[in-house]
């Protein structure tokens, strides 16, 4: 039987009994030595940094957990939609060399919570230039986790997958300092920086912690560069304040900034800045019945500009149109939540939010800008805000010692204000969304954790979905979706193999379809599912391999749902001694022929048909000590020329702006060299 802490994990809300999860293979024969740990002259246990060739492993039921700053392949990404897209079930749509947006069972935008710190956060683009993910700089965060499905009511209620990027407080036992830091180079001159540094004692700790990446245009197989290049930086600083064991205090600043060359769009981002400031508190231990209480009040910004003459230099032609545009997001909010145990069979999570965040926007033509008329000198308008505000709560109860149940429920009360027209439009959702999800463990010969939950989730249109059309409130004032979705799946791990399965089925009714100036409600049905399995043949050799699956149709119009990725498979081949590692990857994508031209979501529309595709990536490294790895690779080996179905429409050649073409995708990046060092202190 599997044996768990039925409290393990759920300190950060997240589902019951959600372990670290790093992706070790599973445990080897018992004469084996795992290859991520290196015993040295002292007795003491070292663990080493994995490499991840396919995919972190799912080792609690719907949860994914794993080290960011762990080395990885294909090439480490640069931004956050590429720690996502080698897990199964998860597509990203590229737009240039970084700002992908990323999909989860072909649903993406406010359907996918992204959380930093436990704080919501979102774009300003109404092109969505600058999704979520465009503000995450990976290794300036410890842990990044993924909740498949409407698993969990602590972290919002209205969507379909959560990505948790989470810094843990570090715990000093002694006066100390200690860090990290790691270099990366690359083909087209792709180079990133990373130095993260802590100090602390007993009774608190400073952070402080500091990124940089940059690429050249990329070439894709065929040789030709796309307008792709880019620059991003990132600064954080974290004081914390632990008095004693069970108290903790910490305040997080956070500044980033970018620029980044897009192919697939008629503009390029020239500007990416991000504010973050979080001051959180919590106490643990507080009675036997009270675990802890936590309370946590953030702002975030972002402010992002979007032109046509800052990387692309030829305007010939390009008449009246707009020349740039500025738009900002404040997110400002609150949570309070405690953690109940009644007996020690028995979780519960209590809490309330409240978010408000506000959009404002300004534009120049290009007339504008020919006569000299700075963006700085144009008003900003306020153009859209929300209020939410919500209660929680979520039970997670063990049965007996194989046995347990996890349920939750969130009520919310939404208010949307378009105020840029007269007089303002307003628009009131009170939303319910909530899950009951049994787990069981078994003996089947080898030790399967089982489970099956249904959920249920409502969402009120988002700002991309309500600014549709703007000439009346037909789109604000959207249906709210409405979606049931039943998960079931199972879970193993013995001796040398380990594996998971995962299946769903979702109808929603009230889908909100878009169009690149309309949007819709139709009935949608959904399912898929998601698989792996990795077996350690030899001590230090293992095969792994995924597979990922989606279906929708559009019941409404009866067609298939616009932007549903097709088939997604990896099989990958690792060595790891403890000392050298190295391994062989390929991922096999199948062509998608069922598309609805035209319509999509806030992310893309489909625009016709893909073929399948093949690509093999290779790596290899050496921990040259306990606390210094090296790792190089070269990926797309064979220098195919391909694109991912989902992916955003259009391409620029470079020469001017009437060489834009909005008819194709935007291709991936041809055969790659990279090497990374990383050490620690």
């Amino acid at each position: 039987m599997i044996t768990r802490n039925p409290f393990m994990g759920l300190r950060g809300a997240l589902l019951a009994s959600a372990a670290l999860t790093s992706f070790a293979f599973p445990a080897l024969a018992e004469d084996a030595v795992p290859a991520e740990k290196k015993t040295v002259e002292d007795d003491k246990t070292v663990n080493l940094p994995e490499v991840v060739v396919t995919a972190p492993a799912m080792e609690q039921p719907m949860v994914i957990e794993t080290d960011t700053n762990n080395p990885r392949t294909p090439i480490p990404p640069a931004d956050g939609a590429g720690y996502l897209k080698n897990i199964p079930g998860f597509s990203v749509a590229r737009q240039g060399g970084i700002d992908g947006d990323p999909v989860l069972r072909g649903i993406g935008g406010s359907r996918l919570n992204v959380l930093l710190d436990d704080t919501p956060l979102l774009g300003g683009c109404p092109n969505r230039m600058d999704p979520p993910t465009a503000y995450i700089f990976p290794n300036s965060f410890d842990k990044l986790t993924v909740l498949k499905g409407p698993q969990s009511v602590v972290h919002g209620g209205s969507a379909l997958g959560t990505i948790l990027v989470e810094r843990e407080a570090p715990k000093f036992d002694k006066t100390e300092i200690r860090g990290s830091a790691s270099a990366l180079y690359g083909s087209h001159d792709r180079n990133d920086e990373v130095v993260d540094a802590e100090a602390g004692s007993k009774q608190g700790f400073v952070r402080a912690i500091a990124t940089h990446s940059s690429s050249d245009d990329y070439r894709d197989g065929n040789g030709d560069a796309l307008h792709s290049r880019y620059w991003r930086y990132s600064g954080s600083a974290i004081v914390g304040w632990t008095p004693d064991a069970d108290t903790l205090i910490k305040l997080t600043y956070d500044e980033s900034d970018a620029q980044a060359a897009m192919p697939g769009k008629m503009m390029d981002g020239t500007m990416f800045k991000r504010q973050g400031l979080n001051l959180e508190a919590s106490r643990e231990n507080i009675t036997p019945w009270l675990a802890k209480v936590s309370g946590l009040v953030y702002h975030n910004y972002v402010d992002h500009i979007m032109d046509i003459y800052s990387m692309r230099y030829n305007l010939t032609g390009m008449g009246t149109m707009t020349a740039a545009s500025q738009v900002d997001h404040l997110m400002q909010g609150g949570k309070l939540k405690a953690e109940l145990t009644p007996d020690s069979a028995t979780l519960i999570n209590v809490g309330v939010d409240y978010n408000h965040d506000e959009h404002s926007a300004r534009s120049q033509t290009l007339a504008e800008y020919r006569n000299g008329v700075d963006l700085d000198s144009k008003m900003r308008v306020r153009d859209m805000e929300f209020d939410t505000t919500s209660a929680f709560g979520e039970l997670t109860r063990e049965l007996s010692a194989s046995d347990r149940v996890v349920a939750g429920y969130r009520l919310s009360y939404v208010q949307a204000t378009r105020n840029n027209v007269q007089p303002n439009w307003t628009d009131d959702r009170t939303l319910h969304s909530g899950f009951a999800r049994y787990e069981r463990n078994m003996d089947l010969g080898l030790p399967v954790t089982t489970y099956a939950s249904l959920g249920h989730v409502e969402r009120a249109p988002d700002y991309w979905e309500r600014n549709k059309v703007t000439s009346t409130d037909r789109t604000f004032k959207l249906a709210t979706e409405k979606t049931e979705q039943i998960d079931i799946g199972a879970l193993f791990k013995q001796g040398p193999w380990r594996g998971s399965a995962s299946l769903f089925y979702a109808y929603t009714d009230d889908f909100i379809l878009v169009a690149s100036a309309d949007a819709k409600n139709v009935e949608v049905r959904r399912w898929g599912g998601e698989g792996e399995l990795a077996y350690q043949f030899l001590p230090s050799w293992s095969v792994e391999g995924t597979l990922a699956y989606v279906h929708g149709t559009n019941l409404t119009d009866n067609v298939a749902l616009a932007q549903t990725p097709p088939l997604d498979t990896s099989l990958a081949v690792k060595y790891d001694d403890g000392t050298f590692l190295g391994g062989l990857l390929m991922r096999a994508v199948a062509g998608q022929h069922r598309v609805d031209t035209g319509w999509g979501s806030v992310i893309g529309q489909d625009i016709g048909e893909t073929g399948g595709f093949a690509v093999f990536s290779v790596n290899g490294g050496w921990r040259v000590t306990e606390t210094a790895t090296l790792t190089a690779g070269i990926d797309n080996i064979f220098d195919k020329t391909y694109a991912e179905h989902i992916s955003k429409t259009g391409t620029w050649a470079g020469g001017d702006l009437a060489a834009y073409n909005d008819n194709v995708r935007v291709n991936e990046p041809g055969r790659t060299f990279w090497m990374r060092g990383s050490l620690k202190f």
